[in-house]
């Protein structure tokens, strides 16, 4: 086979390649990468937001807002993409995981602000480090339940 025949052989495939991605839902291109990222990390947010204060609001840790976070950010991202894959759902677990950080580290900041530290006294790092503790190495129930919220986002997007 000449280099010739080789050249437009793999011009074809890649021609063929680029046609059944174009065609199918199940791929996203870069862009709708990038959109579905940043659109579910600013879901995540809020939501998180949303969960900490609520949990902080009414001092009470219920099980349903982490199983009901799971929920939302991952048809958030579904919505966004306008994809149910595989790849589509790490991105919800990844995302909803971002967003029990963030509750937490909303519920650990609400009291401190409340005592007038601002957010530079504590550190944003440190915060995240005793986020994540928390939510790791706290009580069981609640390890068990964010887990459940997960395996939920990884199921609802998939």
């Amino acid at each position: 086979m000449s280099f010739q025949e080789k050249f437009k052989a793999y011009q074809e495939r890649q021609e063929a390649k680029k046609y059944f991605r174009s065609n199918n839902d199940q791929f996203l291109d870069s862009s709708q990468w990038v959109k579905t990222i940043v659109g579910g990390l600013l879901a995540a947010i809020a939501c998180g937001i949303i969960l900490g204060v609520v949990i902080t609001a009414l001092h009470i840790t219920s099980s349903l807002f982490y199983l009901i976070c799971g929920y939302v950010v991952a048809m958030a991202v579904t919505k966004i993409a306008n994809v149910h894959s595989n790849q589509v759902a790490i991105v919800s677990v990844i995302l909803t995981f971002v967003c029990f950080v963030v509750g937490e580290m909303t519920m650990m900041y609400l009291p401190v602000y409340e005592m007038g530290i601002g957010i530079g006294g504590l550190g944003i790092i440190n915060l995240i480090v005793i986020s994540v503790k928390s939510l790791f190495f706290g009580d069981l129930f609640t390890i068990i339940i964010a887990v459940l919220g997960l395996f939920i986002a990884y199921e609802v997007a998939k």
